[in-house]
């Protein structure tokens, strides 16, 4: 399988009896530039920056597409927001995300995964992909970011 996100994902539009188009390509390479977690319509905006001619449409298609391909993972907060990032195994991490003000925090840790392969060999498992999303409430109230915008 190639290592290539580009090739992954027009591997997988072909599959599906789709094509990789200029659109599809240009928002397929920005979200593959972003670091961050980030949600489709400030997404949406980070595009219009750059060119008015992508529809709200055709970027929520490709981003459902990318999530499909496993190229990207979804994250959803307590209170409703979902949250996209770059699913690529050499950079497999847990999110801890706040109850209160939704900020995601990342765990990079590879005991982690070896605690999880090792208990999924138990159960005749293989681990293949790990995603741990962990919900816990800010200790530090008056810096929490949600209290500190109210």
């Amino acid at each position: 399988m190639s290592s290539d996100p580009h090739q992954v994902f027009e591997d997988f539009l072909s599959e599906q009896g789709g094509r990789y188009t200029k659109t599809k390509r240009f928002i397929a390479s920005e979200v593959f530039s972003l670091s961050e977690h980030f949600e489709v319509e400030s997404f949406i905006d980070h595009l219009r920056v750059k060119t008015k001619d992508v529809s709200r449409a055709t970027v929520y298609r490709t981003v459902k597409q990318l999530l499909e391909a496993g190229l990207l993972q979804k994250l959803a907060t307590r209170d409703g927001k979902v949250y996209y990032e770059q699913s690529r195994p050499q950079k497999e991490h847990a999110h801890v995300i706040c109850s209160d003000c939704g900020k995601i925090f990342e765990i990079h840790d590879k005991k982690i995964r070896k605690m999880l392969s090792d208990h999924c060999k138990t159960m005749n498992f293989k681990v293949t992909y790990q995603s741990v999303h962990l919900y816990a409430e800010c200790q530090v109230k008056d810096s929490c970011e949600h209290l500190s915008n109210a």
